[in-house]
């Protein structure tokens, strides 16, 4: 039995393969003829961020649900973000993931070039509502808060029946809102063209908490190599189960849609909020690092949000506010620096005060809690951008029509003080 694990997939000119071991079948091949060489191809268009060329790469693309909803009013949608978006899904994947009867839309990049794409959305006004309500926590910040980041091992159940009741109604109410959004983004994939799929989390894979892996951050493998058997770590389980669904979808030529859910804390026992923040996190960590055969690597992860990057405070209620074009993270620390991570005079990095969400309604932390879950995904070597839907430069992130983060408009990148000194992003 083969295993398949994460530094297996390496890069050899462009092109991507895993090793799996000896290559001698043990058969004498002197006898048999050389092959004809095939003709010589027109390079395929390569990522800036990631010099791969756009087969076998997947972009996770996570759009914020105040972009697509108006989070002020409950359970409404916002049509004309909602229509942008997936017009640039349709126009931007790979044709495979077209339906049958689509006439490909005539644009700048090529189809060789065309990526695979993991949507994954957040809840807006369809589920912060009914969330503040019942007063969820976010899954992740309960975790930290109650456990200082450790698994936990032995929990009793404090809840009282009447308290577990009404944490259940919460759970089921605030799943339906989110699922109402999760059709609605599909639907309208769907009109355009995409072969789209929803997928809903919270309740569907076996172990899969409010927290995702805030507790199994590592790059260990996820199986036991003696024994053939999964790992004990139920974070890790929950969310595997989550990228098996994904991976057959992108196989077989469907792009998976996920929402931001509500579903059980890390006791079993009550009911959280699992972000969609979070999702990407747990997304980006575990892809790759299972038993299955990965064929794709991803090239970036693109927030699309209600602003236009990441701001030196802001901009909302700060008419001072400076948009970031650069973030640095540290591969081994995790510190953020502005810029290239370089030091001034006095031996200092600029320093970065990012704040929570200015939604009255938003129980998952706003931009604070996507630059956390950003930073770790950017530890594992994937590059981010944030960029502000609707936008002429989230356009260009998507479709991969830039060669530097400064030849777009707006938008923030986050990348490792290693890559910045060696492209120049």
């Amino acid at each position: 039995q083969r295993e398949y694990y994460y530094d297996q997939i390496v890069s050899v000119s462009g092109e991507y393969g895993v090793m799996l071991g000896d290559s001698n079948d043990g058969c004498d091949h002197d006898d048999v003829d050389e092959p004809t060489p095939m003709p010589a191809e027109t390079p395929p268009k390569v990522d800036p961020l990631t010099n791969d060329p756009g087969e076998g790469r997947v972009i996770i693309l996570k759009i914020g649900g105040s972009s697509i909803t108006h989070k002020a009013h409950e359970e409404t949608l916002n049509y004309e973000n909602l229509d942008w978006f997936a017009q640039l899904i349709a126009s931007s994947v790979h044709e495979s993931f077209l339906a049958s009867t689509t006439t490909a839309t005539t644009t700048t990049t090529t189809t060789t070039s065309k990526p695979k794409f993991v949507i994954v959305h957040g809840a807006g006004s369809f589920g912060h509502h009914s969330a503040k309500r019942f007063g969820l926590k976010c899954g992740k910040a309960a975790f930290l808060a109650e456990n200082d980041g450790e698994p936990t091992a032995n929990v009793t159940n404090t809840c009282t029946p009447d308290r577990s009741r009404y944490q259940m109604e919460a759970l089921s109410k605030t799943r339906r809102s989110v699922q109402k959004l999760n059709a609605s983004v599909v639907d309208r994939l769907i009109e355009k063209g995409v072969n789209a799929v929803g997928i809903s989390p919270g309740m569907t894979f076996p172990d899969l908490r409010a927290h995702g892996i805030a507790s199994s951050l590592t790059r260990a493998p996820l199986f036991d190599s003696d024994s053939h058997s999964m790992l004990k770590d139920r974070d890790v389980m929950g969310m595997t189960f989550l990228c098996q669904s994904i991976f057959q979808c992108l196989n077989c030529g469907l792009v998976p849609v996920i929402h931001g859910d509500a579903c059980l804390l890390h006791d079993g026992m009550r009911a959280g909020i699992l972000g969609g923040d979070t999702l990407v996190e747990g997304i980006a960590n575990l892809w790759g690092r299972g038993h299955w055969d990965v064929r794709d690597r991803i090239g970036k992860v693109i927030f699309i949000t209600d602003v236009g990057g990441v701001y030196s405070s802001d901009p909302k209620v700060d008419s001072d506010a400076e948009l970031i074009r650069k973030l640095c993270v540290n591969e081994d620390t995790g510190k953020v620096t502005v810029g290239d991570g370089d030091e001034d005079e006095d031996g200092k990095c600029p320093s970065l005060n990012v704040g929570g969400s200015s939604h009255a309604h938003d129980v998952t932390g706003g931009l604070k809690a996507k630059l956390g879950a950003a930073v770790t995904v950017v530890q594992t070597g994937i590059d981010v951008i944030i960029a502000q839907c609707g936008s002429v430069s989230a356009e260009k992130f998507v479709k991969g029509e830039f060669e530097s983060v400064y030849d777009v408009e707006e938008g923030t990148l986050l990348t490792t003080v290693t890559r910045s000194k060696r492209k120049a992003l």
